[in-house]
């Protein structure tokens, strides 16, 4: 089997994966387990291949060893499935990407070969990943950093499925694989979009009508992950950054570590896990109001209050963290725009917090989020979201290199 393009985000809270097209997620959730437990874990086989993505459990060999891996899904309900998310997660040397990165590529196999033999091989023509500023800054220069993420994946790649009902082996070949710079890229794809050339039958990569608002200002991407926060000022017209000043870590908890401090401090008797309140806010904050209800017993909790007290605290912090760095750097009006899987949560108390720094005409002119600046467009492929603006930077780029050849 061959892919011609993996584009894969590590996530921190979750890992977003186009593979020639073809969209889904991981959970960043990965425990190591032991050889036996691995061997005895399934009670049932998995007969639809549907419900493979929530039963991934896999086995490599690292330097020399077999190791056996729960991911995703699977993983999220043991307690050390979430043990990145309260520091800086080193992407470069973890396993926690190498581990979902095989478990991907073997979920994509059966998906597209479901009645395969056992044992198969998988060409990657192209793959692309990314890297947090704050990892490539430890390096002297960024492309140092990019190099070692690369070279993690370049060449030869083995990997068991083990899930009962689903077993295969699977060899995989990735011929050319490249990082990118998180926040930076996607700038590719809020300048411009992919869209369905129906006459043609082709994809045609076109300018975005509504990146003209920053032809004129340097502009601030603000990408707010679960892990870490990246900011970088750009040249007018969304252009490349000049120097490694205009790239700048934001010097805050990491968000999920931040959550995780609000569930043992306040919410312990309500989740029995980060991962379950993380979902909870992510169903219900649309409307800021938080209603947990028990399914069993019909009962209600109100926990709108500390969960809207530390949202508010963290956008206030966030905000200071952002805007310091690049008010005296900035030549005219500064424009910024925020994104990353935290931004949509965050979005109402950023805005509040900005007004009140500044007034409302500015947080209206001069703030932008994603979700509200970009267009519809019923011919765009792949419309991205704040969650996946950098995977959809990822996927232009790899189209843009195969129009070139």
């Amino acid at each position: 089997m061959k892919i011609e393009r993996l584009n894969a985000d590590f996530g921190n809270s979750t890992d977003n994966f186009l593979v020639d097209s073809y969209y889904f997620e991981i959970p960043t959730c990965v425990v190591e387990i032991s050889k036996e437990k691995a061997e005895s874990h399934f009670t049932n086989t998995v007969d639809e291949v549907g419900d493979l993505l929530d039963r991934l459990l896999i086995s490599t060999t690292i330097d020399d060893e077999d190791r056996y891996f729960m991911v995703g899904k699977l993983a999220e309900d043991n307690p050390y499935s979430n043990s990145h998310v309260g520091r800086m997660h080193d992407k470069i040397n973890s396993d926690i990407p190498y581990a979902i990165f095989l478990a991907a590529v073997a979920y994509y196999y059966k998906i597209k070969n479901e009645d395969s033999e056992n044992v198969a091989e998988i060409e990657i023509d192209n793959m692309k990943m990314l890297l947090p500023i704050w990892l490539l800054k430890k390096e002297e220069k960024f492309s140092i950093g990019q190099a070692k993420m690369a070279n993690r994946f370049l060449g030869e790649h083995t990997v068991k499925l083990l899930t009962s009902g689903m077993e295969i082996e699977l060899t995989i070949k990735v011929g050319s694989p490249k990082c990118y710079i998180e926040s930076e890229v996607a700038r590719w794809a809020i300048k411009y979009k992919m869209v369905n050339d129906k006459d043609n039958n082709v994809t045609i990569i076109e300018k975005r009508m509504e990146s003209r608002k920053f032809d004129d200002n340097e502009t601030v991407l603000v990408d707010i992950g679960g892990g870490s926060t990246d900011a970088v000022l750009l040249t007018k017209g969304l252009n490349t950054p000049v120097s490694k000043d205009s790239f700048q870590v934001i010097q805050i908890t990491p968000y999920l570590g931040r959550l995780e401090k609000l569930l043992k401090e306040k919410l312990i008797e309500h989740f029995t896990d980060l991962r379950s309140l993380e979902k909870f806010i992510v169903a219900n904050y649309k409307n800021q109001k938080y209603i947990l209800r028990n399914q069993n017993t019909g009962t209600k909790y109100d926990l709108t209050a500390p969960i809207v007290d530390m949202l508010k605290e963290y956008a206030e912090l966030l905000v200071y963290k952002v805007m310091e760095p690049f008010k005296d750097n900035s030549k005219g009006v500064l424009k910024f725009i925020y994104f990353g899987g935290e931004a949509p949560i965050l979005a109402p108390y950023i805005k509040e917090c900005v007004k009140n720094m500044t007034n409302e005409e500015i947080m209206e002119n001069n703030h932008h989020f994603l979700g509200e600046l970009l267009e519809d467009d019923k011919s765009e492929i792949f419309k991205p979201t704040a969650r996946t603006i950098n995977l959809a930077a990822l996927e232009i780029l790899s189209l843009n290199e195969r129009k070139s050849k």
